[in-house]
C-alpha cells in the first residue's frame, strides 16, 4: 500500500512541514512505501531534512520555473499564471500563490492515482481531496486549527465536503470531540493523532541565561504584538533580559514599528527564521507562547522537550493539552497581556520553579516522542489495511 500525503510546500518551513516529515520519514524507515505531494517548491533544498527513502514530487516547481528560458509558451504559461484558481477555496490563506496551472497540474496528478491511501494537510486540500480524488484512494483530512476559527464561508464547504473523506485526523482531544459532533449523522470517521517531535540526546537547557524565546511565523494569529507588549512591562522591572523572536512573516514591519514605539530595541529581537531551533533553546531559559489559536503547538513540546519551562495563552485548543498547569508550564487566560506579563516575571524572579517546570517538562515531553505517535500512524494505516 503506498501513503501518499499532500502538503502545501513541503521545502518550505512551518510546524506542518516538521510534523508531515516527521511521520513520513519514521515510516519510511518502518518500510512504508511513502510518497509526499508537494503543490509547489520554491528553493532547491528543503528546509528540514527529507528521508532519501521518502520520494517527493512537486507539482508546482517555481524553483525551476526560474530557470527556464523565456519564449512564446513562457508568456502563456505565465499569463495563465496570473489567473485565480477555481479549485482552491478562496479562504486558504496562501491562496493568491494557487492560479489555474496549479489547479490543473494538481488535478491531473491527484486523478493519477490509482490505489492506496492519500493524506492531506490542510482545509483547502482536504476540500480538493474530496471533492476531485477518486474513489480508488482512501481519502484521509488532517486538520491543524479548530473548527471555530475558520471563516464562516470555510465552515460551511467543511460541512459539506469533508463527509466525502473516509477519514478525518484532528490534533486535540476538544477537536476530535468538536468534528465528532459536527459530523455525527456522516460515514467519515474521526481521529485523533497529535503532532509529534523527533527523538533528540540533547542536553537540557541550562535556564541561567536571561532570555525568553519565542517562535512561528510573524502572523497576526500568533499575538507577538501581544507578546511584546507584555514584554515592555518585563523589561521595565527586569531590563537585563530580553526576548528574542524566531519566524518570518507579513507582521515583521509592524512589529519592529511596535518595538520602536516602546522603546524595546535593546531589548526584543527579532531574529528571522531558522533551521537550528534547537540551539537556541540552549540559550533560553523561558519559552512564551502567545497566539490568539493554536491548531496544536509543536513547538511548545520542542521546547519542552529540552527542558525550558513555557508561558502560554490558553488559547484554543492545542496549548492546554499538551501544558499542565503549574506542573510543567504556566498557561494565562487567552489574550490577558497583563496576566502573560506577571507569569514571565513569576519565572524570572523565582528560579526554583522555574527549573522545577523545566525538569517536568523534559520528562513530559516523551508522550510526544515521535516513537509514541509514530506508533499510532502505524495503528491507523495497518487498520486500513484490514
Amino acid at each position: 500500500m503506498k501513503i501518499y500525503f499532500l502538503v502545501y510546500n513541503i521545502y518550505g518551513m512551518g510546524g506542518t512541514v516538521r510534523t508531515v516529515l516527521n511521520t513520513t520519514n519514521y515510516l519510511a524507515e518502518k518500510g512504508y512505501n511513502i510518497e509526499i505531494i508537494s503543490v509547489f517548491r520554491k528553493q532547491k533544498e528543503p528546509f528540514f531534512e527529507i528521508n532519501p527513502k521518502v520520494s517527493v514530487t512537486a507539482i508546482h516547481d517555481l524553483y525551476k520555473l526560474k530557470k527556464r528560458k523565456k519564449g512564446l509558451k513562457e508568456k502563456i504559461f505565465n499569463r495563465l499564471m496570473r489567473l485565480k484558481s477555481i479549485f482552491i477555496h478562496r479562504s486558504e490563506s496562501a491562496y493568491n500563490q494557487f492560479s489555474i496551472i496549479t489547479d490543473l497540474k494538481l488535478l491531473s496528478y491527484i486523478k493519477s492515482l490509482k490505489s492506496g491511501v492519500l493524506v492531506s494537510t490542510r482545509p483547502s486540500l482536504n476540500l480538493f481531496v474530496a471533492k476531485h480524488a477518486t474513489n480508488k484512494v482512501v481519502k484521509v483530512g488532517q486538520e491543524h486549527i479548530n473548527f471555530e476559527s475558520h471563516d464562516e464561508e470555510l465552515k460551511r464547504s467543511i460541512i459539506k465536503s469533508y463527509p466525502k473523506l473516509e477519514y478525518l485526523i484532528t490534533l486535540t482531544d476538544k477537536d476530535n470531540d468538536n468534528y465528532k459532533e459536527i459530523f455525527k449523522n456522516s460515514k467519515i470517521k474521526i481521529r485523533k493523532i497529535t503532532n509529534s517531535v523527533i527523538d533528540l540526546n540533547y542536553e537540557k537547557s541550562q535556564l541561567n541565561q536571561k532570555t525568553i524565546l519565542a517562535a512561528g511565523r510573524l502572523d497576526y494569529v500568533k499575538g507577538y504584538d501581544l507578546l511584546i507588549n507584555a514584554f515592555s512591562v518585563v523589561a521595565a522591572k527586569h531590563p537585563d533580559w530580553n526576548l528574542k523572536i524566531f519566524g518570518k512573516g507579513a507582521e515583521k514591519k509592524k512589529l519592529e514599528k511596535q518595538i520602536q514605539e516602546k522603546h524595546l530595541y535593546k531589548n526584543v529581537f527579532l531574529m528571522g527564521p531558522t533551521n537550528k531551533l534547537q540551539e537556541e533553546f540552549n540559550k533560553a531559559s523561558i519559552f512564551a507562547v502567545s497566539s490568539r489559536m493554536e491548531g496544536f503547538g509543536l513547538v511548545i513540546v520542542e521546547a519542552m522537550q529540552k527542558g525550558v519551562p513555557v508561558v502560554s495563552f490558553d488559547c484554543p485548543h492545542g496549548p492546554s493539552e499538551i501544558i499542565n498547569h503549574g506542573e510543567d508550564g504556566l498557561l494565562v487566560n487567552n489574550g490577558d497581556v497583563v496576566r502573560l506579563a506577571e507569569s514571565l516575571i513569576k519565572l524570572i524572579e523565582d528560579e526554583k520553579l522555574r527549573r522545577k517546570l523545566g525538569n517536568n517538562a523534559y520528562e513530559n515531553a516523551s508522550r510526544f516522542s515521535i516513537e509514541q505517535i509514530g506508533r499510532e500512524w502505524e495503528d491507523f494505516f495497518n487498520g486500513i489495511l484490514k
